[in-house]
């Protein structure tokens, strides 16, 4: 088998393991219980919810550490079938699930085989230009567009429910052919990188999970809430330009940016009210996000990349109101995953370690999606239409009369405001990244013989 064959097998297997990953480490708050659980319950699985994330953010670097320094990526690719049987184990054992207990058992093994599955990715592809274009397109716009999931009235793990069969299947069916065909060597970084990337992420990681809980467990004034979330702003902003200057990465930089955009944009994916098919924006960000890394590693220009994500919180912060038009959402959705695409492709770094870290960025970064979902007001506005024929069809076994079919179907659907105080803030994080990135880029790298 040629290598170029085994590099274009060895992409797509990265693409479905980046998309899994990605997928099992996003877990929206859920407002409202799918499973059987008290108010003081639903509140404490809520707090599980971030703790999994950044347990699975950090086990992704640690992974990808502990992978790279084998003699072939054969050991990366046999961890992702074992990472990936784990997540079909875990599939076939939610609906069984009996209490919250063994629901958070079952989430926990989920967000660690999602987070060292993300390692495996990284330490099995970012050798090789292919998979690596394929695996950062994956993630990001896996981290966008997944938000058009939702899960039935059922137990699950999360709020977009549990990851697709047709993820899973090809997942564990590629991984296991590239054990066979796959003999290159995995991504290697120099041992000191290595832990200075550990610890950016457990520090990123701590730092954004503390600092989130903070934010939203504030109950005082709109002052005070404010001058908590200015202060964790600064606060972790100042942590990723540390650590972005000591491993001197414009990739965590741009990863970041994209964390504080892209919270407006999803949070309107979330809500449904646009009443998308969901093939349509899940299209329109893969497609975005595709061109954008294209054209990025083409002719890299990160600064245009971040000044196109700035359009997202700037165009909040102009109108916070949520559109009702399809079309401009669209849009919207366009111009967001073009700007990851060209940020993130014209910062792509050659190192593994640096790879994995920017990877996660955006999954972990909580405190900006915590000020957007601490500030943003959700109305319900209530709207009735008669039942179609393909509504009652369910129904009738449980229909004393045809009367009972004529009822109406309830069309609920939230209005989000966005606050403008968070657009700003967060708009002013994206200027912040661009203005570091062009200081990393004037600084002189020194060079090792």
């Amino acid at each position: 088998m040629t290598s170029n064959v085994r590099s274009s097998l060895s992409g797509v297997a990265v693409l479905f393991a980046g998309i899994l990953g990605t997928f099992v480490l996003i877990s929206p708050p859920q407002s409202g219980s799918m499973f059987s659980a008290t108010a003081r319950q639903l509140e404490a699985w809520n707090r599980t919810l971030p703790t999994g994330i950044a347990v699975g953010c950090v086990l992704a670097v640690i992974a990808y550490a502990a992978m790279q320094r084998a003699a072939s990526v054969r050991p990366a690719w046999i961890v992702a079938v074992v990472a990936t049987a784990v997540l079909i184990a875990a599939r076939l054992m939610v609906p069984g699930v009996s209490n919250l207990d063994q629901l958070t058992l079952l989430y926990y093994t989920k967000c660690v085989a999602g987070g060292v599955l993300l390692g495996a990715a990284v330490a099995a592809g970012w050798s090789r230009a292919l998979p690596r274009l394929l695996l950062t397109g994956a993630v990001m716009s896996t981290f966008v567009v997944a938000h058009t999931a939702h899960t039935a009235w059922s137990p699950s793990t999360s709020m977009l429910g549990e990851p697709f069969w047709w993820v899973l299947v090809p997942a564990l069916a590629l991984a296991a052919v590239c054990v066979v065909i796959d003999t290159e060597e995995p991504a290697r970084t120099d041992g000191t990188v290595v832990r200075e990337v550990i610890a950016a992420v457990v520090t990123l990681t701590l730092a954004h999970r503390l600092l989130g809980e903070w934010i939203d467990g504030q109950s005082g004034s709109r002052f005070r809430l404010w001058v908590v979330v200015g202060l964790c702003l600064v606060l972790v902003v100042a942590l990723t330009e540390y650590w972005a200057r000591r491993l001197d990465s414009q990739f965590l930089l741009a990863a970041t940016a994209v964390a504080a955009a892209a919270p407006f944009v999803t949070t309107v994916l979330a809500g449904g009210h646009l009443r998308l098919t969901p093939w349509v924006p899940v299209t329109v960000g893969v497609a975005a996000v595709a061109v954008g890394v294209s054209v990025g590693r083409w002719r890299p220009a990160p600064l245009a990349g971040l000044a196109t994500l700035a359009l997202i919180p700037l165009i909040t912060a102009i109108d916070p109101t949520s559109t009702d038009s399809q079309a401009w959402f669209l849009a919207q959705l366009a111009v967001l995953g073009v700007g990851i695409g060209l940020a993130l492709g014209a910062t792509l770094p050659d190192t593994g370690a640096l790879a994995a870290l920017g990877l996660v960025v955006p999954l972990l970064s909580l405190v900006f999606t915590t000020v957007v979902g601490t500030t943003t007001t959700f109305e319900t506005f209530t709207a009735y239409a008669p039942l179609t024929s393909r509504d009652t069809e369910p129904l009738r076994l449980y229909a004393e009369s045809d009367s009972f079919l004529t009822a109406l179907v309830d069309q609920s659907a939230p209005h989000i405001t966005f606050d403008r105080g968070a657009a700003v803030a967060l708009l002013l994080v994206v200027v912040f990244c661009a203005l570091a990135i062009r200081g990393l880029r004037a600084r002189p790298v020194p060079r090792t013989d």
